[in-house]
């Protein structure tokens, strides 16, 4: 019996290890993807951004090169900030300014930086 048991805890342990978290990423080929829990699948980065930003009931603001006056801004708004080459980035308003979304869920650095958000508090080029 005890070897049995010994058995079944050597084999959950890998499992245990190898299990995907929510924001979990890695390289498919050329392609970032991220693991979504409720899904149980990967899916791109568009789409996990987007579906974070529904879970926040937004987009608030939607896709917009505008950002709203701070004073009618509430905690946890959001929009998509569309760059002017057209990328994009999921902001959160989170302690009373404007963030991007991936630093607020402290997701991988490579989500941090992708689409638009490397670019996103530069100012615009003239």
């Amino acid at each position: 019996m005890r070897k049995i048991s010994l058995l079944i805890i050597a084999m959950l342990i890998p499992a245990a290890v190898f299990a995907q978290q929510q924001g979990d990423v890695r390289k498919q080929g050329d392609w970032l993807q991220v693991w979504h829990q409720t899904k149980q699948q990967w899916i791109s980065p568009e789409d996990y951004f987007m579906l974070e930003i529904e879970r926040l009931k937004g987009p608030t603001y939607g896709f917009t090169k505008k950002y709203p006056p701070y004073d009618s801004t509430k905690e946890w708004e959001t929009l998509i900030d569309v760059l002017p080459d057209g990328r994009v980035c999921p902001m959160v308003f989170f302690h009373s300014r404007w963030r991007r979304l991936p630093d607020v869920l402290a997701l991988d650095e490579r989500l941090r930086n992708y689409g638009g958000c490397r670019d996103v508090f530069k100012p615009a080029s003239k």
